[in-house]
């Protein structure tokens, strides 16, 4: 019982769950996660998160594919997280995030694959595919995380080349059998121009 398409209740509880490495303010190290109801608008599901605190952190993740009023999630305790295409009034978020998703059906470019760090950058896990655009004079660079299809590290030399970064990882998400591939991505992040299948804005409420 996900709402968030087009990922089936498998794919959504996989990738939330390998998501949570990069610790956006929206996804953390995820220890359980529970389908709590479902509306026409869309559904909301109960996350604790691993926390350095003694207690684990409880958050609820309402994700709407039309915005109707909010006062339904007053009554939860916990942070609160807010997924949805629509756009929200300011003063209702205090953090604001964005998750694109592209279909592998659409055309991609290869490009170009990489072994071990580059100099500069943060260093990939076993979990990573790094690609780029070349061995040298990088125009990109991309970590696609090849169990939830997730681009967890993207790096541009310039914003005219996130086509073609983005089109990697859909290429290389094809060829490792997935149906998307995604950018989730927090609040200090790169502005991404490639066009998605489906976006969502993802605001951390303040209430």
């Amino acid at each position: 019982m996900t709402c968030l398409d087009p990922l089936t209740p498998d794919e959504f509880t996989n990738w939330y769950r390998h998501l949570g490495r990069l610790r956006l303010f929206w996804s953390k190290p995820l220890v359980e996660l529970f389908h709590l109801y479902r509306f026409v608008e869309g559904c909301v599901i109960k996350v604790r998160w691993a926390s350095e605190r003694p207690r684990l952190e409880e958050a609820y993740i309402a994700i709407l594919k039309k915005m109707r009023k909010l006062d339904f999630l007053t009554q939860l305790r916990g942070t609160k997280i807010l997924i949805t295409p629509a756009e929200v009034e300011r003063e209702l978020y205090q953090q604001r995030g964005s998750l694109y998703i592209y279909s592998t059906t659409r055309p991609c470019a290869t490009g170009i694959y990489l072994e071990g760090a580059v100099e500069g950058h943060p260093e990939p896990t076993p979990d990573h595919v790094v690609l780029a655009s070349g061995k040298e004079d990088f125009k990109y660079l991309v970590y696609l995380n090849k169990w939830n299809f997730n681009i967890d590290y993207i790096w541009l030399a310039s914003p005219e080349f996130s086509d073609k970064a983005i089109e990697s990882a859909i290429c290389e998400a094809r060829r490792l059998g997935s149906r998307y591939a995604t950018l989730a991505l927090g609040d200090e992040s790169p502005k991404i121009y490639y066009k998605p299948d489906y976006f969502y804005n993802v605001f951390k409420l303040a209430f």
